[in-house]
């Protein structure tokens, strides 16, 4: 059944959330104060056995804050810097896991107020799967679980001998992932086994052996509305699906298998790195059958490169990351001048049976052009072809999504990596330099919105170790390098 706001029929009306008008003092900033149903200050109906807790987000590209409150509360943000902001509102019925109503507003806040904003919230009334974490990779392969909230780390698992994979969390916050056994006698790597991780125990629960294997390309993938965590390998060029110890062949025969997605009998599988597959699946049945409906490949939606993550939201569609980068084997772009260097990506949504629903984040073809004239030089990169974001689009589309990282009602999380160049300035006998991106993507798919969540410094996390061959230094002729390889650039934006 559609959604209606209750500015179209009132009986669908859920709340509206008020903030309301305040004084702020003299000061050059302003502050946002939310009233919550109950409170006394907010203009709205409520019942409140629909909803007892509220999750309030304010954001723009500058600034990005989350806070959570009960029936009766006021949640303010405040010091904010006047502009344009974003305000996005939640409801659920905690105890449930219920989202009864969600809105969001575009605001103004002004220098030494509070902006008046009424978010009308849709009622939802689903019971909805919301990430409590964001978990993801870094190059050397450790796994990060951070706070959904807070942007903290909450756990790290190192990377060793016997690597954790196929991370994914379920319905209770806990985390799944495999595992493979180390037999000693045999000095060799044999089984495979499913752990689960409590958040409040610190501890993983049993393991489930997998399958005495040690062959094919393998995912993981959590279903939360059958609350199965499936292993996906593909092996001798089948599909195979385990979840509890228990094997099935679905007969889909694939090469290049890579990625896996399943929502109850909906199975998605990506192949050959730019090609998706649509099969529905019968697991109930002995040894499992699946039927093969559709197949597309990334051309049919205009883009290309490699598919790195899938997933399957609350409303069946189907959300594909596409990720296209230049790179060479050491993780390395190659500039050459008059080189066309590649770093961007898709988040490419489908619905259920693969037609296109729509792309987010793909950036077309431009120039970059050294500054200065290059003559009496020995190294000369005087213009490279970019298929990659401006800078001024840098929180609006991505340069090489990862890996999904957390999944909300109407809203993905996304880790991002890539990198934009500046060229040489002659003149000044300054370096280019690559500048990489490290970055969590927040896309708001109500209205089809992205945004940076959190940008790491190559100190704190690099999701890949990105540097350049070729060379964007100055060197004069017949000399060696005389550049003071201090002299880079120093705020990235592109000339």
């Amino acid at each position: 059944m559609k959604k209606l706001i209750f500015s179209i029929l009132p009986a669908f009306l859920f709340a509206f959330i008020s903030c309301m008008n305040m004084s702020s003092g003299s000061g050059e900033n302003g502050s946002v104060r939310v009233a919550l149903p109950g409170s006394g200050r907010a203009t709205y109906s409520y019942d409140k056995n629909n909803a007892d807790k509220f999750i309030v987000r304010l954001y723009n590209d500058d600034f990005d804050q989350i806070e959570d409150g009960t029936v009766g509360g006021v949640i303010e943000f405040p010091d904010l810097e006047p502009g344009k902001y974003t305000a996005t509102a939640e409801a659920w019925n905690a105890g449930e896991n219920i989202l009864e109503g969600s809105g969001s507003i575009e605001i103004t806040v002004r220098a030494g107020e509070t902006t008046d904003c009424n978010i009308a919230m849709i009622l939802e009334g689903q019971t909805a799967y919301y990430s409590k974490y964001m978990l993801f990779y870094d190059y050397s392969g450790n796994m990060h679980a951070y706070d959904y909230l807070t942007c903290t780390e909450k756990k790290k698992w190192s990377y060793n001998s016997i690597p954790c994979l196929y991370f994914a969390e379920s319905n209770d916050g806990s985390i799944y992932y495999v595992k493979q056994n180390y037999n000693s006698t045999l000095d060799t790597y044999d089984n495979y086994y499913t752990w689960k991780y409590n958040f409040d125990t610190d501890k993983a629960e049993s393991a489930i052996v997998v399958q005495n294997i040690n062959q094919g390309f393998f995912d993981g993938c959590y279903d939360s509305t059958t609350d199965i965590y499936w292993v996906v390998r593909n092996g001798s060029s089948n599909l195979y699906l385990y979840k509890d110890g228990s094997g099935y062949n679905t007969g889909i025969i694939r090469n290049g298998f890579g990625d896996c997605a399943i929502r109850g009998e909906n199975l998605y599988y990506s192949f050959d790195d730019d090609s998706i597959g649509y099969a529905t699946f019968d697991y109930t049945t002995s040894g499992g059958s699946a039927n093969e409906i559709e197949t597309k490949t990334l051309a049919d939606f205009g883009v290309s490169g490699t598919i790195t993550d899938m997933a399957v939201l609350e409303d069946g569609t189907v959300a594909v990351l596409v990720n296209e980068k230049s790179l060479n084997t050491a993780n390395q772009f190659t500039l050459n001048d008059g080189c066309t260097v590649t770093s961007r990506g898709a988040l490419v949504l489908l619905s259920s049976d693969l037609s296109l629903i729509k792309t987010l984040g793909w950036s077309g073809e431009r120039p970059i052009s050294a500054t200065g004239s290059s003559s009496g030089y020995n190294v000369q990169l005087n213009k490279i072809t970019a298929n990659i974001p401006k800078y001024e689009e840098r929180n609006s589309h991505f340069y090489g999504p990862m890996r999904i990282v957390a999944v909300r009602p109407k809203e993905l999380v996304i880790a991002d990596c890539g990198a934009n160049f500046v060229l040489p300035d002659y003149n000044e006998k300054k370096n280019g330099k690559m500048f990489a991106h490290n970055r969590l993507m927040t896309v708001d798919l109500r209205n089809f919105a992205i945004s940076c969540k959190k940008e790491f410094s190559e100190d704190e996390i690099k999701f890949q170790n990105l540097a350049v061959s070729g060379s964007l230094t100055v060197v004069s002729s017949g000399t060696t390098d005389t550049t003071d390889p201090s002299k880079t650039w120093s705020d990235g934006i592109e000339k």
